[in-house]
Formats: structure tokens, sequence, C-alpha cells
């Protein structure tokens, strides 16, 4: 398992590193997420190359579901420990549970676009 380890050189300080802004859009939110996301994503782009429509429902699927698990993610965040303090967006004056208040809300945008997509392209 070491030798796995040492190929390619993850460590937590890597795996939890946070994604530029261009990563977040792609609901990529840490490096760690690559090793999953990362293929599903390129899966779903081969999909749109046979076919939009069911590239456009698998990638809503993706959206209601990563996002309705950062809602309870964050959900679980902010009635725990407060010691994790994720990007704050600039509110340095705001305190974690807002913060955590913030990403939940997100994350209902983001389930109410994805629910909306699939909406959309099945009616």
């Amino acid at each position: 398992m070491k030798k796995f380890q040492s190929i390619f050189g993850v460590d937590n300080s890597w795996f939890y590193t946070e994604m530029p802004w261009w990563g977040k859009i792609c609901l990529i939110y840490i490096r760690g997420d690559l090793f999953v996301l990362l293929p599903i994503l390129l899966f779903i782009f081969i999909i749109g190359f046979i076919s939009l429509k069911w590239m456009m429902i698998i990638l809503g699927l993706l959206i209601v579901v990563r996002q309705s698990g950062e809602l309870i993610y964050w959900l679980l965040q902010q009635f725990s420990h407060k010691k994790y303090r994720p990007f704050d967006f600039g509110f340095k004056n705001l305190d974690n549970n807002a913060i955590y208040i913030l990403y939940q809300t997100f994350a209902i945008v983001g389930i109410v676009g994805g629910l909306s997509l699939l909406v959309k392209l099945l009616f």
C-alpha cells in the first residue's frame, strides 16, 4: 500500500487543497474530488458527442446528487463543532455558522438548478 501512495505523491495537504473557481464550477471543490469527479465529467462529456439530451440529463442528475450531498455536509458542519472555516467569499466578519449557511443556500440553488434542468429536458 505504501508503494501505491508514493506513486501519486498524494498526502492530506494535497488532497484537501481548494480548487480554483473553474474547478468549483465543475463541482470539484478540493483536489481529492478529482479522483472520482474528473472521470465522471469526462464520461458525461463523451456522452454529449452521442446525445446532447442524455448528456444534459446525466449532468442534471450529477448536479442534484452532488449538491444534495453538499447540503447535507454543510448542515452537519453547522450543527457540530465550529472549528472548520471554509472559503468565506470575502465575508471576513462573519462567523463560521454564517459561512455554513451561505454554503447551504448555494447547495439549495444547485439542487433547484439541477432539478429544473431535468424537468425542462424531460417534459
